[in-house]
């Protein structure tokens, strides 16, 4: 059951995602980060059914304000969930899932003749594994993300967030200076039409083995019919996408490149949170 629920709310972003064309109104439901599927390998140790998985990220969002005394703000909550599943192993267990609720508030400002070159989004945001006791693990944060489009073909973004974090429900800020981090330094190269993307994000970190947690993706879309859907290539390094393994003796760092589908979101700065 729990498959298919999934599957169901991946159903659901995909009929309320947008194409990339600007619009005046959204629809109530639709498309909040990037929306994937992939599977791979790993790099830092023998490829084999216990260390090759399958991921797949579900983001959606419902917009509950828009355009506030008629300025372009958008009041939206959010959903994000991100799980690593183990399918070639036997019995198809899920290794791990992060949760991530929130409410958003995002304002574009400043148009020039590719469309948009400045917005903003406001968050709160919790993040949990969703477990109790000994394997808890969860941040809770406030952050903000500008983002600035140059030539509409290159797309820069830096974020910056504080909050709490937790380890077996007591206060920590190992979630935040080793794992997580406070900040998202991210970068995507897009054709005029985005049949193109390269992206590539980097969280710094400050108390652990590793000097920060990076990512890069590289998509092609293969129809301007279907301009939501794209073949992707993504490559991860770091801690952060498995919170269970976070404050643990034999910590497992990622170092993955896996191939897939993905839909997009209309917006770039929505695709390029972290």
């Amino acid at each position: 059951m729990k498959k298919l629920a999934l599957i169901a709310v991946l159903m659901l972003s995909i009929l309320g995602c947008r194409t990339h064309r600007l619009v005046a109104q959204e629809p109530m439901l639709s498309v909040f980060k990037e929306n994937y599927v992939t599977a791979g390998i790993p790099l830092n140790e023998r490829p084999d059914w216990d260390t090759n998985d399958m991921t797949f990220q579900v983001s959606v969002k419902y917009n509950a304000l828009q355009d506030i005394g008629g300025q372009p703000w958008n009041i939206f909550l959010g959903y994000t969930q991100l799980s690593i599943w183990d399918v070639f192993r036997p019995s198809n267990p899920f290794r791990s899932s992060i949760y991530m609720p929130g409410l958003y508030a995002w304002h574009p400002f400043g148009y020039g003749p590719h469309g948009l070159v400045n917005d903003i989004l406001f968050g709160i945001e919790h993040r949990s594994n969703g477990y109790d006791g000994e394997k808890s693990r969860s941040i809770d944060c406030a952050f903000v993300t500008y983002t600035h489009t140059f030539w509409g073909r290159l797309t820069a973004q830096l974020t910056g967030r504080f909050g709490i974090g937790s380890i077996y429900n007591d206060f920590s800020l190992e979630m935040f200076n080793r794992y997580q981090g406070y900040a998202n330094i991210a970068l995507c190269y897009h054709t005029l039409d985005r049949r193109f993307m390269l992206s590539a994000s980097a969280t710094p970190l400050f108390g652990g083995d590793i000097p920060a947690n990076l990512s890069a993706e590289i998509a092609f879309q293969p129809s301007q019919y279907a301009d939501w859907f794209y073949f992707v290539a993504r490559y991860h390094y770091g801690y952060d996408e498995n919170q269970l393994d976070c404050a643990v003796a034999d910590v497992h760092l990622k170092h993955m490149l896996r191939f897939g589908l993905a839909v997009m979101p209309g917006r770039i700065s929505h695709k390029l949170c972290f």
